[in-house]
């Protein structure tokens, strides 16, 4: 098992790779490199770096490990693990996404690589001592998550490190910082280009960590571009990555949850759709079929389709909302909650209608998230990471 640490004083902020798969063979070749990975890792030659406690599973480039071949974070653990010298593990992110670091003495500052590598965005984890886990005994969840994209967006990296929503949580999302700017008005393009909603049937089963306090959900943390970003409040005040790090290292990569109608950690008075839920899914807890409730197997996902806001535009032609030579009356009367539930119930059947033989109900579990039982002590300064 791996959890995160801290070096000397200072909490080395979480981060996660992203993968690039274009295709449905494309995946299948990543799906199959990847399981090779644990038995490369083994065969291949480590050696120390030059000056630092460091080793790269890659023999042809001893100075700085620059060729390094891409490896998962669990492939980087376990080759750890096949090292008795081996205390622990960095996962570079800042310039090549999937490098493994290999660690001797996990008390040493961080490795330092490439000039351009910034230490504060890699990834730290130290082996814990290998203990006998009783299984989860949480019940598995099954249910739909939506997310809100650009077009070609979703194919680029696999789904983990992201935000989703109920689908009163991303029409939401949509209304107020895609298809307007607030109470500012039509936003022209669409910021990020999004034009997509995507559905996913999402499995999740809570650890034995979070069963101990009672709950099934953990904090709904911000992410942007794969980093976590901790709790982000109104005007992007954010607890930042070692929050992150500190409570997943307590609880385990668990889906992280927030009711519109608690008003924390944002958004705030969201009073057009009080039934709105945001969710979070850390990578490191994504696995394949039924979640077991390990730390690093949480919950898992198979993708459901697709609608575009056109087509929902489409349904109400109009002149409120202009972009690109396109009105619409879908998103008039943005503060009223029972438009709002009307937008809902459309997109709903859309998905329904497209997708006839889904299954149409899936219950959502209820976001049960309590941070008076999260946060015993909650010490995470807030501040602006985009500033």
């Amino acid at each position: 098992t791996v959890s995160t640490t801290t070096v000397s004083t200072t909490t080395v902020s979480t981060t996660t790779v992203s993968t690039t798969w274009m295709s449905a063979e494309a995946w299948k070749e990543y799906k199959r490199k990847y399981e090779e990975d644990v038995g490369v890792a083994k065969e291949l030659g480590y050696f120390q770096m030059i000056g630092h406690d460091c080793w790269s599973p890659n023999a042809s480039s001893p100075i700085a490990g620059w060729e390094v071949p891409f490896m998962s974070a669990a492939a980087c653990g376990r080759a750890c693990n096949s090292q008795d010298q081996c205390e622990g593990f960095i996962y570079g992110h800042s310039v090549r996404n999937g490098t493994c670091w290999l660690r001797r003495d996990t008390a040493l500052p961080l490795c330092k690589r490439h000039p351009l590598q910034v230490p504060e965005y890699d990834y730290f984890l130290k082996l814990s001592p290998a203990e006998e886990v009783a299984p989860a005994t949480a019940p598995v969840n099954e249910f739909y998550m939506y997310r809100a994209a650009a077009a070609d967006t979703l194919s680029q990296y696999p789904l983990g490190q992201v935000n989703m929503g109920n689908m009163d949580g991303v029409i939401w999302y949509l209304m107020n910082e895609i298809v307007t700017n607030y109470t500012q008005g039509p936003r022209c393009p669409r910021r990020f280009d999004i034009s997509r909603i995507h559905r996913f049937k999402i499995k999740t089963r809570a650890t034995r960590e979070m069963e101990a306090v009672n709950m099934s959900w953990g904090a709904r943390y911000a992410y942007d571009q794969g980093m976590c970003m901790g709790r982000c409040f109104q005007d992007n005040m954010c607890t930042g990555a070692a929050d992150c790090a500190t409570q997943y290292d307590k609880y385990g990569f668990v889906p992280g949850c927030n009711n519109f109608e608690s008003d924390y950690p944002f958004p705030v008075d969201a009073n057009s759709a009080p039934s709105g839920v945001w969710y979070s899914l850390p990578l490191e807890g994504r696995c394949d079929g039924e979640p077991t409730g390990a730390k690093d197997c949480t919950w898992s996902y198979e993708y459901a389709g697709h609608i575009t806001l056109a087509s929902l535009e489409d349904l109400a032609p109009g002149d409120d909302n202009c972009c690109d030579g396109r009105c619409s009356d879908f998103w008039r009367d943005q503060w009223d909650p029972l438009v709002t539930s009307w937008r809902v119930d459309t997109a709903m059947w859309m998905f329904q209608s497209k997708y006839p033989n889904s299954t149409k109900a899936l219950r959502a579990p209820t976001c049960d998230f309590d941070r008076e039982k999260w946060y015993a002590e909650d010490p995470w300064t807030r501040q602006d990471p985009w500033r």
